[in-house]
């Protein structure tokens, strides 16, 4: 039986993330734009070579998880892959804003819709292969699955493979920060994913922004974010 290793990269804000087994990869996220010398230096760093990443899975199609798409499919002649749900959005480079889920990401977001709205939005681009709810990656050599986690947007997916998660903006892990997204299409949304999550008997989260860490980390994040919905909840009363 062949063994998978998991690395993830350095690429500016983000953690695009390898899965590998030495013969075949697949890479998860591209990146901010301008970007792609990075993913060469990491790829040589890491001993990866680019011939052999054969898929390029999006987690979301916001800017800096798409960025260099163009010049890592050139690179490495990999096919690209996103959820069904945000295919156009990639296509045509318009992405709704993300809203804030602190008061000063809120600050921001209503800042960017003024002075640059679209901020968000990913260069264009045709992925080849649409995801709806699941797929298996088995195809691809890879015991691990993608699955559909919507809140941070509404067609992200994450990357399950045993008892860890490579999950995009789906959680985070900025020093001094919540593992909670500042950014969250729906709150409300990701809390059912995260939820859904946690009965999964997942270990280890590999985040789009930040180190890995342990899902404990999460599911205590979990219980204050429901605290707080409950208080907004019964004041409202």
């Amino acid at each position: 039986m062949k063994d998978f290793k998991i690395i993830q990269l350095k690429v500016g804000m983000t953690r695009p993330t390898i899965i590998t087994n030495g013969e075949s990869s697949i890479l998860i996220d591209a990146g901010p734009p301008g970007h792609l010398d990075d993913f060469i230096r990491q790829f040589r760093f890491h001993g990866i070579q680019p011939s052999t990443i054969s898929l390029i899975v999006l987690t979301h199609v916001h800017y800096d998880h798409t960025g260099n798409l163009a010049g890592l499919r050139e690179l490495t002649g990999a096919k690209v892959m996103v959820n069904k749900r945000e295919a156009d959005w990639l296509s045509t480079g318009l992405m709704p804003i993300p809203r804030g889920t602190r008061w000063w990401t809120k600050l921001v977001v209503n800042l960017g819709d003024i002075l640059m709205p679209g901020y968000a939005s990913p260069p264009p681009f045709e992925a080849d292969i649409l995801v709806d709810d699941r797929m298996e990656l088995g195809p691809w050599g890879f015991p691990a699955t993608i699955i559909h986690t919507p809140g941070h947007t509404e067609g992200s997916q994450s990357v399950i493979m045993g008892d860890t998660i490579i999950s995009g903006d789906t959680f985070f892990n900025f020093k001094y920060f919540s593992v909670f997204p500042p950014f969250a299409n729906s709150q409300v949304e990701l809390l059912h994913t995260w939820g859904r999550l946690f009965s999964m008997g997942l270990k280890t989260i590999y985040p789009g922004h930040g180190p890995r860490f342990d899902i404990s980390v999460a599911k205590e994040t979990y219980k204050k974010k429901i605290r707080e919905f409950r208080n907004e909840t019964f004041q409202k009363i």
